[in-house]
């Protein structure tokens, strides 16, 4: 999985939860305010970033191939509207955040749930 940021591991957990919900297809937009926001407000956690710092991040994951697109039919689609999937299994983001040491203890403990 290499070197992710917190923000890059709190998108990669929130699309992971996401899926445990059986919720298939999603966006940056869907993930950001179906889990991101929800997380932050539920734990009341300090890492919390903006809208364009947090796109910018899911454009790095994008580009890091650990997340993918759905489809290529939406090439011409602002990429906060394009569906979305993890490319990376749950075993390797949970390693990935066993390794990372000072990754927040709460996306361990919601990737557990």
């Amino acid at each position: 999985m290499g070197y992710c940021s917190v923000l890059e591991l709190y998108i990669l957990v929130c699309m992971k939860r996401l899926e445990a919900k059986e919720q298939n297809s999603y966006n940056f937009n869907s993930v950001m305010k179906a889990e991101y926001k929800g997380i932050h407000e539920a734990y009341q956690t300090s890492d919390y970033y903006v809208r364009n710092v947090c796109l910018r991040a899911f454009e790095h994951l994008v580009q890091r191939e650990l997340i993918g697109f759905m489809d290529n039919r939406g090439n011409n689609q602002p990429i906060e509207f394009r569906a979305v999937k993890l490319l990376i299994s749950s075993h390797e983001l949970y390693q990935g955040l066993k390794s990372y040491r000072s990754c927040p203890a709460i996306l361990r403990k919601l990737v557990d749930q």
